[in-house]
């Protein structure tokens, strides 16, 4: 294929089509979606992990050899994930008919160190493929990976994977997979189980016609915050302390301080406090004894809610989200999932999940932390970083657990609101703000 130049630092290498290693049998090429699945918006979930040179140095291959490495381990994939190399025929069914993902080349015309001692917007965007994150996947295929050439021999490596057919655990699976076939081409497979509407049927009316679970979109930019292992510490002591809550996680505490400053960054800047609410999608396999890595959208969500200002305040927060969690846990969420319940009332009601005439000021906080992300290796070690791209949605915080068993921060913001988030010295205090460049 003719190189095609993206932008002035982006060169396109190639652009090709990976079919799945074997095809798909006649049984299983229709693969009905859950309840959940098709109330989600068709929207990827794009990660990519960044490998410096001196991690490609010990293996013996060439930018070539690399590439047809990963188009051979990716082909693997698309059979063990089949519905993921088909195509959505409606908002209810993926046609598995094996027409496999996507797979880019790319040349960035910048050394890997732009990435990793700041946070350049540019090159956060180039090693997805262009336009491509969070967008829409219906004309694209349900995978679209890229391989991104920094100048200075350095890699990164990117997934957009479909949210229609599974979430943040199935992506790191599938990752972590890719990366185990590439490193042990020839080692056992995995088994993968699919949950389609086993546990979330279609509504006995019949399937949902569209989404009803969207975000709204908006101009912003997102910021990274580092919240070390002693910085997590001592914030775990503080909430402890206040709270008399044993056990603290990451997620709580770092949800909390940042759903706090940035509830108060938006009071500043519109004059008023508005109550608020920080929604936290879940995580239901272990709770329903499934396997880890069954493909679909396992979830359901709880809400924190803080109605006035005096009540802002971190241990509130951090109680009211302990409060909320242990119920959802409680609940039989086959019967009685949440979110079932709010995709319903959304159906009826003809609107939007977040978009509703509701009174409060919603935020979402999504946390990948106990997925371990930073430990996938191709065979040339555990990347140097690992970063969610930038999307067109505000109010949204993305935690993933890092290297060292600290929390990384993808906060996304107005451009006016986040500069007022960047100077809240109290979340500074126990956060690094990667400067931007």
């Amino acid at each position: 294929m003719v190189s095609t130049i993206l932008s002035p630092s982006t060169l396109l290498i190639s652009q090709k089509i990976i079919k799945p290693s074997s095809p798909t049998p006649p049984t299983k090429k229709l693969h009905k979606l859950s309840l959940i699945d098709q109330a989600i918006a068709n929207v990827y979930i794009p990660f990519a992990l960044f490998y410096t040179k001196q991690q490609l140095d010990s293996i013996p291959k060439s930018p070539s050899q690399i590439s047809q490495i990963l188009e051979n381990s990716l082909s693997q994939i698309l059979t063990l994930y089949y519905p993921y190399g088909g195509r959505l025929h409606d908002n209810t069914i993926v046609d598995c008919d094996d027409t496999g993902a996507e797979f880019l080349q790319v040349q960035i015309d910048s050394p890997i160190s732009e990435a990793l001692n700041c946070h350049n917007a540019l090159i956060e965007r180039a090693v997805f493929p262009e336009n491509l994150p969070w967008k829409n996947c219906t004309n694209h295929g349900l995978i679209v990976a890229q391989l991104s050439y920094f100048n200075c021999g350095g890699i990164a490596i990117s997934m957009c994977s479909s949210h229609k057919i599974g979430d943040g655990c199935n992506s790191y699976y599938m990752f972590r997979d890719w990366a185990e076939i590439t490193s042990n081409p020839n080692g056992v497979k995995p088994s993968i189980s699919y949950l389609e509407q086993s546990i979330y049927p279609s509504p006995p009316n019949g399937p949902l016609t569209s989404p009803v679970i969207g975000l709204k979109k908006e101009d912003c930019v997102q910021r990274r915050y580092i919240f070390s292992p002693s910085k997590l510490h001592e914030l775990k002591t503080l909430v402890a302390a206040e709270t008399k809550i044993q056990n603290l996680t990451r997620t709580e505490v770092v949800s909390g301080l940042l759903f706090k400053s940035i509830v108060f960054v938006i009071k500043a800047n519109s004059g008023s406090f508005l109550p608020s609410t920080l929604v936290q999608p879940i995580d239901l396999r272990n709770q329903l004894n499934l396997p880890l890595n069954i493909v679909g959208n396992v979830l359901t969500s709880f809400p924190t809610s803080i109605y006035n200002e005096e009540n802002m305040k971190l241990s509130i927060i951090v109680s009211e989200m302990r409060k909320g969690k242990e119920q959802a846990y409680k609940r039989d969420n086959v019967k009685q999932n949440v979110l079932v319940d709010k995709i319903f009332e959304s159906t009826l009601a003809k609107e939007e999940m977040y978009h509703s005439s509701c009174t409060c000021d919603t935020y979402i906080c999504s946390s990948v932390v106990k997925f371990p992300f930073h430990e996938i290796d191709f065979g040339w070690g555990k990347p140097i970083k690992v970063s969610v791209a930038n999307g067109p949605f505000g109010k949204i915080i993305y935690l993933m657990g890092n290297q060292g068993g600290g929390v990384d921060a993808f906060v996304m913001l107005s451009e006016q609101d986040m500069f007022v988030l960047e100077r809240d010295t109290q979340l500074l205090e126990f956060a690094y703000l990667v400067p931007t460049s």
